[in-house]
């Protein structure tokens, strides 16, 4: 009788080749949708417990992918931030090339989540391709000094998560509606900083604020005490 549990991640049905250039986030959309699945649940499924949001290992990617990890080291943009066992970093140059420049790194990085490829990205901004990967994979560039997070949520983006608060959802709730039904790619620390300090701190200056708004008397009126 053979005991053996069957592997934890095999292939999936349809197979997708990643795009040279692209994320990691853009290459599980797809995959999840070629194969009929919510992209959040393929994400949360290669994660595995207990980091469910984290990032999945290159090797579980490659698995139900249906590639080598080594064919998708060379494509995703942002394969070394994935780990996996005995992998030698890409090799980046030395020095920062975008230390007067974080908002060209910023840029850059936003273009790559839409599919830009790598090569398409370094003749735009007359760049190397090696100054493109070192923009990508490496996510200080795209935080400010003040310790902001990558990708903060504001403008449309904020007005779908308040949608989603006011509606009863909850962090995990909101990180997946916005992962398959918005396109958004957002990382779940990202949404509970948001709510938990970006969003509480506006909340306490509202409420700071209203007392002395109460004390304002409008020009030529009088208080109760006069």
């Amino acid at each position: 009788m053979n005991s053996e549990l069957p592997p934890r991640y095999a292939p999936l049905p349809v197979r997708l080749r990643p795009c040279l250039g692209e994320s990691s986030d853009s290459y599980i959309r797809r995959l999840a949708r070629a194969n009929h699945l919510k992209p959040s649940f393929l994400h949360c499924y290669l994660s595995g417990p207990p980091q469910w949001f984290a990032r999945p290992l290159l090797e579980h990617l490659a698995t139900v992918a249906g590639h080598s990890p080594e064919a998708l080291e060379r494509a995703l943009a942002d394969a070394s931030a994935l780990g996996g066992t005995n992998r030698p970093r890409r090799r980046l140059p030395r020095k920062n090339p975008f230390a007067r420049r974080p908002d060209l790194a910023h840029r850059i990085a936003q273009e790559a989540l839409k599919g830009t490829r790598v090569h398409t990205l370094a003749k735009r901004y007359n760049l190397r391709c090696w100054d493109i990967r070192f923009a990508l994979e490496t996510p200080r560039l795209t935080t400010t000094e003040t310790g902001q997070l990558a990708d903060p949520i504001t403008g449309e983006l904020a007005d779908l998560v308040e949608n989603m608060i006011s509606r009863g959802l909850n962090k995990r709730q909101i990180w997946i509606e916005l992962m398959d039904d918005h396109d958004y790619l957002v990382k779940y620390h990202s949404i509970r900083h948001y709510i938990d300090y970006t969003r509480s701190g506006r909340q306490r200056k509202k409420r700071s604020a209203s007392p002395l708004a109460s004390n304002l008397v409008a020009p030529g009126q009088c208080t109760a005490r006069d």
